[in-house]
């Protein structure tokens, strides 16, 4: 089967990505912003992650469980419509898969494991916004409006609608724009986009528009329940805990009570100092 070399970057890493040519190929181009690369023309510089994919593998998508096993040289992640193994260093994957679907989830869990790997930072169930220079994450259970949210802040720049990409440091934590979403389309041109995040907001519809402030203690329980990540060694998941802690004491939580309309931006532009929630 011909395959083809695409190359991407997501954040501040560069990806290499050996895909066969047809529809896995033509899906993958404009999710990502790819370019193919010709036979003739190989990348010299040396990518952050390297991941090979093939196809056809298992079955149809049957659940959203993923079973785990490991040896001194992988770690494999099986769901049934595709097998992950990635290389200890995070800096290889091979990927066996059904379809596209099977392609995307198994490449956010393949990249939300390379972040934290590095301690670079963390994937969260969550859609996020920019208002200017700053970012705002909305998060809460199936149903809760995360996507609404998304909408109804148009035309402010979605950076996430599902998962968003989230940089954590000790000088403060930001949002780079993501291509994995569900309802709204990556745009390219804002691909390298990335703002401080200045509020994590849980998200309650009401029939009132409020916002009130969530302690430490909680706010990191509710952090820890929206991140992308699948537990595999003890230390790894103590770097994701560490992440954490230091995303809560860098950035304000609320819950915010919210209609379906954009009336909730008064609430978020009117910040309260997080010093008053620790």
């Amino acid at each position: 089967m011909l395959m083809q070399t695409l190359y991407f970057e997501i954040a501040e890493h560069r990806l290499i990505m050996e895909l066969p040519a047809g529809s896995l190929l033509d899906w993958a181009v404009p999710k990502f912003s790819a370019s193919v690369i010709p036979p003739e023309s190989p990348v010299t510089e040396q990518p952050d992650l390297h991941i090979t994919v093939s196809a056809p593998y298992g079955q149809p998508f049957q659940s959203y469980d993923v079973e785990i096993t490991q040896d001194a040289e992988s770690i494999r992640y099986d769901r049934g419509d595709y097998l992950l193994t990635v290389s200890r260093d995070f800096r290889r994957a091979q990927v066996a898969v059904h379809n596209d679907f099977a392609l995307n989830h198994a490449l956010m869990l393949l990249y939300s494991g390379f972040i934290a790997h590095r301690g670079w930072g963390l994937m969260t169930h969550s859609s996020c916004i920019a208002q200017g220079a700053s970012a705002y994450l909305f998060a809460g259970q199936s149903g809760a409006g995360k996507s609404t949210a998304a909408l109804l802040s148009r035309p402010r720049p979605v950076l996430s609608d599902e998962a968003a990409l989230i940089r954590v440091a000790p000088d403060g934590v930001r949002v780079y724009n993501s291509p994995f979403r569900s309802d709204s389309v990556w745009n390219a041109d804002e691909r390298t986009l990335n703002c401080e995040l200045k509020g994590y907001h849980l998200l309650r519809q009401s029939l009132e528009i409020k916002r009130e402030g969530i302690r430490s203690a909680q706010a990191l329980m509710y952090l820890m329940r929206t991140i992308f990540y699948w537990h595999y060694d003890p230390q790894e998941t103590a770097k994701v805990i560490s992440m954490c802690r230091t995303f809560v004491e860098k950035v304000p939580f609320y819950e915010l009570y919210f209609q379906k309309n954009d009336k909730f931006w008064r609430e978020i532009t009117h910040e309260q100092p997080a010093a008053e929630y620790v």
